[in-house]
């Protein structure tokens, strides 16, 4: 029987010598899934703080997201909000710090007069379930039509990603 089960384990991609010394424990990656996307609505708590990889240089804090289309479509308008929710698997107790990427089209800031392609900021994560994370087309320089990627990455390693194509409606 014995050879049996260590032929089913190694079939399994698990060592028979991990399973049948049965004092070592297996640990699960950490994982990321994507629990939710599309146009969000959300309010903005008052509160900002600088993020100088991104092409506005702040990020501002919401609140209270809320789906309201779940789509991959987006219709670029100003003041048009859209955003992915992640849920976080195997990562233990206490703040996980991801690097949120946002791969996009070619966006100049008139201010800093500077492109950029790719946004990123890194954030101290506590909650595991149903964390927010969007971007608001606050600026007319903001809206580029074309792919717009989220990203989610820990410790330099993407864990998941959604995508979203922004169209600019002919006015």
């Amino acid at each position: 029987m014995k050879k049996h089960l260590a032929i089913l384990l190694l079939a399994a991609g698990i060592p028979a010598s991990t399973a049948a010394a049965g004092s070592a424990s297996i640990s699960a990656q950490p994982s990321i899934s994507i629990a939710g996307f599309g146009r969000y609505l959300t309010q903005k708590t008052g509160e900002s703080f600088p993020t100088p990889q991104t092409a506005a240089g702040r990020t501002v804090v919401i609140s209270r997201p809320r789906l309201i289309n779940r789509t991959n479509v987006i219709f670029g308008q100003l003041g048009r909000e859209f955003g992915v929710e992640i849920d976080l698997h195997g990562f233990g107790e206490g703040p996980v710090r991801l690097t949120i990427r946002t791969v996009h089209p070619p966006l100049t800031n008139p201010e800093t007069g500077r492109t950029t392609q790719v946004s990123e900021y890194g954030q101290d994560v506590e909650k595991r379930r149903n964390v927010y994370f969007g971007f608001t087309f606050s600026r007319r320089w903001e809206l580029a039509e074309g792919v717009w990627v989220k990203q989610f990455l820990y410790r330099g390693r993407l864990l998941a990603q959604q995508r979203f194509r922004i169209v600019i409606p002919i006015n």
